[in-house]
């Protein structure tokens, strides 16, 4: 695992160790962990409803056009690629 150094503020470096003190984390390193696990997956959901948004405003305006054969397997195949390069940046 890799180990990373950062400075935060002393209220939140207060708030980090009563966390740990509450006994929920083993350490303020799994607590940094979970939080940023958590704060992907948000941005990750708040992406995906941004373009289901945009496609449901498409809709709305008459912009969209018939599915053609394939389009499916594509657009899985490009959700992959997208899934993979998220993960791999973790």
């Amino acid at each position: 695992m890799a180990t990373l150094s950062v400075e935060i503020p002393d209220s939140l470096k207060e708030r980090l160790d009563r966390e740990v003190a509450s006994g929920r984390f083993k350490d303020s390193s799994a607590l940094v962990q979970e939080l940023l696990e958590t704060a992907i997956r948000i941005q990750w959901k708040q992406e995906a409803e941004q373009k289901i948004d945009e496609a449901l405003a498409e809709v709305e305006r008459g912009e969209t056009t018939p599915w053609q054969k394939g389009d499916s397997a594509r657009m899985g195949q490009e959700y992959l690629q997208e899934k993979r390069a998220r993960e791999a940046k973790v």
